[in-house]
């Protein structure tokens, strides 16, 4: 290769060491799809031969041509001409003003129902917000030519055009690109531009910026990208201060248009060059990580693959070579992370700000010495970290990849692969000891020596085209053969990885870590089995003040049994925690221990109130569907006014626990803490505020803070609630009859605005105890139902910020402040209360965290704080292969139907299909014996799927009580773990919360879709066929719908192979439903495919009972049916080559048939091919037999070295046949 572009480049390279790739293509003009390669390989040393360039016909093309970005030369960036502005912005009505950099509508409505999340707001317009300030709003969007009128307001800085999310419009902002005092650009930035087409241009304010406004959008199989952004060079750009970077923004974004339009460059914008996106983003290590193209030759550095206790380095310096790479790692380990970080990312160190112990804070050399605080940079001796708005951390080879420009910044974490093979490289170039590395030799023949099984995983076919999605496919048929340590470099090859065990628990540790650090509201999605709940309660969070801010964590579970299983976990770390418990486990009384009892002989004392045993009576009292009362002041008044007028028993030695527990838990424990590090309880003592307040909160699996009340109590509790305040009305009806009133002049008007006066007031203390029908939330209930809107499918919405009343006699004004978000949802023709909603105000928390193995967040946002988003531990690709490979779970989906059996009982033992079912679990019992003996289903239909796994073969187990122990019903799965250790399971159909679910949740966040219906012959309407929905928040509908139906089904596949700690527990769970979330199926199998009729059992039967070969007549004449349904039932049966027959071997010339192999029952196809993202270019059979399990019995075929292989030629998309 010879070329001119080639001899700059080369050029470039050697009067400028330590270059970047990126800002060599800049400075001479290179295309980065035809010259990356090049480039990267000239900075690696390599030498680049002309037979090697892949691009030669295409740049003797390129000779005679000026540089790639002179179609930008005639652009003028010194001197841009005011006022223009494209014209298809101009026309549209997305328009407001900007002081500073926030949106400002002057001409806007103050009070306008704009959306405010600010201390719970619904709207600018019931809160102080100003909404003029709500770029969300586009109420106060105005077009072009009203908002250059608006322009002379003197508060306006400026106009900013609104890019909302379904526009097709991209934001490039180049930061600090331009010299405002020369006007030249960076020629990085104009060499991106250059690639990425000619459209409007303008300048910023400051003068330093640029920016670029295109038609596109990231393609999707570059992975989910939001966004992009990166540094452009390594010195600030002119007499700018700070460093050039660009930023790529799609969808929703606040555009500061100055109207400095840059001569030479369009009016119009124009799309952009969509090819040249690929090679640019993974230059920048802006591709999602499942989708950057690896090397495959990189050398896997996981330190769990190498026995690292008490071993002792044989070689330690530099100028050493060793074949042990463990001599690397302990050479790392040895380093002061101190020193790494003098050498390579700090620019200057801040002795005087304050840090922990051991920590030193630096202004790192991509922050700037004038404008930044110096503190948020901090590195001790082993790891560095970014607690500041870039969040990254790692160790000294992270520094040093950083430092290298292998890595940025922004969110690094410790690195692997080749880049840690640079990073270390670098470290050593700067003189730090580590020793040389070479492959030890017998690895290198290895490669040249490969089992036939091995070579098939490994190998990529030269002639086909591979691109970095193709990349990720795998042969999960070979990968599945393979030995551990050779499956992980069989996937390295084809540029495919997944964490160890061990590795994505430090994910999972540093996701809740950072999440907390920064006071954020996450949720944080991991797959079952990491250890989320193991990871709370084993934290020693008193060592981590930097992460909890000095507070506590609250970890909330959702029952007693997660929660106990937390205690013995912190119990067993040694960390000090409190533990909070509920009644009728910390108070013997409200446990029923002292209630009257028949016993003649129990001498203990009975303790009453009214008559009533004092259990029931506080039942009553503070559950919801009673009174909703804080058992502590129920506690007090049963103390007070018991029949017996003695102290409690609970209470002789002081306190009662239930109530002490709490003062034990504000007092903090001995020892110097000031506060509990770690406060264990289950998910109801969210609505304590002591819980809440300031507090790091951990809310494991998702919460449900609906409340058991019927309408009839409601009724009667606001009735009794108005008849105490004395308001105008005192009857329900009248009540709701009058909040639908929507009139402003005339009797109701006045009399519906003196109600909605009146329900300012509380009872008094004792209203509460004395009243019936009283109930802590009636007022509450009465305001949220009077103030209630109409949302969609005729439903009413009423939402109240609701301060629980303190009724503790000895109630304290600094008491913890107290709110709880109380929302009911209606039915707007019967007034009838569908749903009733008390949720714990959950923002005055310091963060708070939900831990969910498939979070629905709609269902969060509505049980925690509305703005809550997610945050993954794991990409979907890592997280299917983590959950195949480390911790051995491999799911099967039978069929493509949804199969909901839930609702009416009767309906769903309909759906359930007995006859394919049974056929389908006596294939299971035939291919896997004794080891196929569990499943898990709905409650409506567990008795019925008992009986069938009976008469299928199962054994069943029963408990003293007649239970069947091999069972498990939805609802009951996330508590269970008794079939941890099980080889094979079913989960047999999924849960449907019904419509009514549906539509209530989403009148109550302000969501509009209706059921999908149909019109039938006789033309009556019936809910449409496969449950969709109809409306313009249609898909949050079916989201919903879908999250309920799939977390379940997830959870339950989930209780199998719950060890990830052991690789020789392994589980394969077949699911008979096709709501499972993306990326969990690893295979899907047809399932039943013929079910045989009675009159076809019994000729199964007849024929498999012969001791000798028989004729169709002789059949059909032993069942009584006719020789033509015998002859094709028979000859159906040779198809599937479970008969065997002999044409013309009978008597006249009849087919004789014989028996090679009948199912009882019919037949069930469980060989399947892959799902995608795993598809090859040819189609592999994969058997679903597990190979780690045929040491447990003689139900699994053996495995043997011989490669399994069928070529689908009919279907087979490119490629030869498998060798």
């Amino acid at each position: 290769m010879s070329d001119e572009v080639l001899e700059r480049i080369e050029r470039y390279i050697e009067t400028h060491p330590g270059v970047s790739a990126i800002e060599v293509l800049a400075q001479v003009g290179a295309d980065p799809t035809k010259y990356l390669d090049t480039v990267e390989a000239l900075l690696a040393g390599d030498d680049v031969e002309e037979d090697e360039d892949p691009h030669v016909d295409d740049q003797k093309n390129i000779r005679d041509h000026p540089p790639a970005w002179s179609s930008w030369a005639s652009a003028d960036f010194t001197d841009p001409n005011s006022g223009v502005w494209p014209g298809e912005w101009l026309e549209s009505e997305q328009w407001m003003g900007h002081v500073g950099k926030k949106p400002f509508a002057p001409w806007g409505d103050r009070d306008a129902p704009a959306e405010c999340d600010k201390d719970g707001h619904d709207t600018a317009a019931s809160c102080d917000c100003d909404a003029r300030w709500k770029w969300g709003y586009d109420g106060h969007y105005a077009d072009g030519e009203t908002v250059a009128m608006a322009e002379i307001d003197p508060r306006l800085d400026g106009r900013a055009f609104i890019q909302r999310e379904t526009d097709p419009y991209v934001y490039i902002d180049g930061d600090d690109v331009r010299d405002p005092q020369t006007g030249d650009v960076h020629p990085a930035f104009i060499a991106i531009l250059e690639h990425l087409g000619a459209t409007y241009t303008d300048i910023s304010q400051s003068g330093a910026g640029v920016h670029a406004v295109y038609r596109g959008d990231f393609p999707q199989d570059l992975g989910d990208i939001k966004q992009a952004a990166w540094r452009l060079d390594e010195d600030p750009w002119g007499s700018n201060e700070y460093l050039p970077s660009i930023e790529i923004y799609p969808g929703k974004r606040v555009c500061v248009a100055t109207g400095e339009h840059v001569p030479g460059t369009p009016v119009e914008i124009n799309d952009w060059n969509e090819d040249v996106l690929d090679p640019l983003l993974e230059a920048n290590d802006q591709l999602p990580r499942s989708t950057r193209s690896r090397d495959p030759k990189d050398i896997p550095v996981d330190r769990d693959d190498h026995k690292l206790e008490d071993y002792e380095p044989e070689a330690t310096r530099s100028d050493e070579i060793t074949t042990d790479i463990r001599d690397i790692f302990v050479a790392i380990d040895r380093l002061d992370a101190q020193r790494v970080a003098g050498e390579t990312i700090v620019q200057r160190w801040n002795d005087d700000a304050t840090t922990s112990n051991g920590e030193r804070a630096f202004w790192p050399t991509w922050g700037s010495v004038t404008s930044d605080s110096g503190t948020a940079n901090i590195v001790n001796d082993s790891r560095w970290q970014d607690t500041g708005e870039l969040g990254g951390y790692g160790g000294p080879v992270a520094m040093a990849a950083i430092d290298a420009g292998e890595v940025t910044p922004a969110n690094a974490r410790p690195v692997d692969g080749e880049t840690w093979w640079r990073g270390v490289e670098h470290l050593r170039k700067l003189g730090f000891d580590i020793p040389r590395y070479e492959i030890p030799e017998e690895d290198r023949k290895r490669d040249e020596d490969l089992p036939p099984l091995l070579e098939a995983a490994l190998e990529i076919e030269d002639d086909v085209e591979i691109s970095a999605k193709t990349m990720s496919a795998l042969p999960l048929k070979q990968l599945d053969s393979l030995r551990p340590e050779e499956r992980r470099r069989a996937a390295r090859k084809r540029g495919v990885s997944w964490p160890t065990t061990d590795e994505a628990r430090d994910r999972l540790q540093n996701t809740i870590h950072e999440v907390m650090r920064h006071e954020d509201d996450r949720i944080v999605d991991a797959p079952t089995a990491l250890g989320k709940s193991y990871t709370v309660a084993s934290t020693r969070w008193a060592t981590l003040p930097d992460v909890t801010g000095k507070r506590p964590v609250v970890h909330l579970l959702e029952t007693r049994d997660a929660r106990d299983e937390a205690i013995a976990n912190a119990q067993e770390h040694g960390g000090t925690f409190h533990v909070l418990r509920g009644r009728h486990e910390a108070c013997p009384v409200a446990a029923g221990d002292y209630d009257p009892d028949d016993d003649e002989d129990n001498d203990r004392v009975e303790i009453t109130i009214g008559d009533q045993p004092a259990s029931e009576w506080l039942d009553e009292q503070c559950n919801s569907s009673g009174k909703g009362m804080p058992f502590s002041a129920a506690h007090r008044y049963l103390e007070e006014n018991n029949d017996q007028s003695v102290d409690l028993p609970c209470c002789e030695d002081g306190e009662c626990h239930a109530i002490k527990q709490w003062e034990e838990y504000r007092e903090g424990p001995d020892g110097g803490f000031e506060y509990w590090p770690l406060v264990i309880a289950t998910h109801n003592f969210a609505y304590a505020p002591g819980l809440r307040m300031a507090n790091n909160v951990v809310i494991d699996e998702e919460p449900d803070y609906r409340i058991d009340i019927s309408t009839d109590r409601v009724r009667k509790a606001v009735g009794a609630y108005l008849r105490e305040i004395e308001a105008p009305v005192t009857s329900w009806e009248a009540f709701v009859q009058l909040s639908t009133h929507d009139g402003y002049q005339g009797d109701a008007a006045a009399e519906r605005d003196a109600v909605d006066e009146a329900l300012k007031q509380e009872p008094e203390r004792d209203w509460y105890f004395e009243e019936p029908d009283a109930h802590l939330l009636a007022p509450a209930l009465a305001r949220a139902i009077f103030r209630a809107e109409i949302r969609s499918n005729d439903r009413r919405v009423g939402k109240t910020k609701h301060e629980p009343p303190r009724l503790e006699a000895n109630a304290r004004d600094d008491d913890d402040w107290n709110w709880e978000w109380v929302s009911v949802v209606l039915d707007d023709t019967s007034n009838d209360v569908r749903m009733v909603r008390v949720t714990p105000d959950f923002s005055a928390a310091r963060s708070t965290i939900g831990l969910d193995a498939h979070p629905a967040e709609p269902l969060w946002q509505a049980n925690t704080v509305p703005w809550i988003d997610t945050k993954d531990v794991l990409e979907t690709e890592e997280r299917q292969l983590w959950r195949r490979y480390e911790r051995g779970l491999r799911v099967v989906q039978i069929g493509e139907a949804t199969r909901p059996l839930s609702g009416k009982k009767s309906k769903a033992l309909d759906w359930l299909d007995d006859e394919k079912l049974r056929t389908l679990m006596e294939q299971l019992v035939d291919e896997y014996g004794d080891s196929f003996r569990t499943a898990i289903t709905t409650a409506q239909v567990e008795d019925r799927l008992a009986e069938l796994m009976e008469e299928a073969g199962v054994r069943l187990e029963r408990d003293e009580h007649g239970n069947v122990e091999n069972l498990m019903h939805y609802g009951e799965e996330k508590s269970r773990n008794d079939f941890a250790t099980e080889d094979i399971g079913l989960v047999n159909g999924c849960m449907d919360p019904g419509d009514g679910y549906v539509l209530d949740l989403l009148a109550e966040i302000d969501q509009d879709a209706e059921v999908e219906t149909s019109v039938d012959g006789d033309g009556n309407e019936h809910r449409a066929k496969g449950r969709g929905f109809e409306g313009p928040d249609a898909e949050t509908a079916e989201a919903i719908l879908a999250s309920v139906r799939e977390n379940h089904v997830a959870q339950a596949a989930g209780r199998y192979a719950r060890d990830a700690d052991d690789p020789d527990r392994t589980a394969t769970v077949f699911v008979r439903t096709d709501a499972s979330p993306a990326g969990f199926v690893d295979v899907k199998v047809p399932g039943v495919e013929w079910t045989f009729t009675d009159l076809q059992r019994e000729i199964v039967q007849e024929l498999r009972e012969s001791t000798g070969d028989l004729a169709a007549k002789e059949i059909s004449e032993a069942v009584g049916c006719s020789k033509e349904h015998a002859r094709q039932t028979l000859e159906r049966l040779h198809e599937e080559t479970v008969v065997q027959a002999f044409e013309a071997e009978g008597s006249h010339g009849a087919t004789l048939y014989r028996d090679t192999g009948l199912p009882y029952s019919g037949f069930v196809d469980l060989d399947g091919s892959p799902t995608a993202p795993y598809r090859v270019t040819n189609t592999w059979s994969l058997a679903i037999r597990d190979p780690a399990t045929a040491d447990r019995g003689d139900h699994t075929p053996e495995i043997d070295d011989e490669r399994e292989l069928i070529w689908d030629w009919q279907n087979a998309d490119g490629g030869g046949t498998p060798d």
